[in-house]
């Protein structure tokens, strides 16, 4: 139900299909979707499989930056004005549908405010990344991100 933007801080990135399905659709309806995940995690599997969804991503106009200051482990999301979620839920199969994550649901444009002022200020620290360029990477990369990525829902 986004209208302005939907801010996502990720350490990892595996989107179940509902929810890549839904920031989609949500890009193509022209809101601000922007996606912020590290260049290199702490695990170079997730980091494979992340990088997997990111061409479907740009494709739909979803905006992907590299978080270039090592390894960030925020997990934020910002929708619009007044909602807000941040928790140790990382947007990723296990933990959305088998861990025991938790995370606080904010409802306040203040805290939203202050949650969007630190996400603009880490975007700082980013690269973004460019269709042309991403379609550009070497084949054994795109290969390994293939071949990780059929094994995402157990990850």
């Amino acid at each position: 139900n986004a209208k302005k933007c939907i801010y996502l801080q990720t350490p990892y990135f595996l989107p179940t299909e509902g929810l890549l399905k839904a920031l989609q659709t949500a890009a193509l309806s022209k809101v601000d979707v922007r996606i912020m995940i590290p260049r290199i995690s702490d695990s170079a599997m997730l980091t494979y499989a992340s990088y997997s969804y990111i061409k479907s991503c740009l494709s739909a106009g979803i905006k992907v930056f590299f978080y270039e200051e090592g390894m960030m482990h925020a997990k934020t999301m910002i929708i619009d004005d007044t909602l807000s979620t941040v928790g140790s839920t990382n947007l990723d199969f296990r933990s959305m549908e088998h861990n025991f994550e938790a995370n606080v649901f904010i409802y306040s444009a203040s805290t939203n405010a202050k949650l969007k002022e630190i996400f603009m200020h880490d975007l700082q620290k980013c690269k973004r990344v460019n269709s042309s360029s991403w379609r550009r990477r070497p084949l054994p990369q795109r290969f390994k991100e293939s071949l990780v990525r059929l094994l995402s829902p157990i990850l």
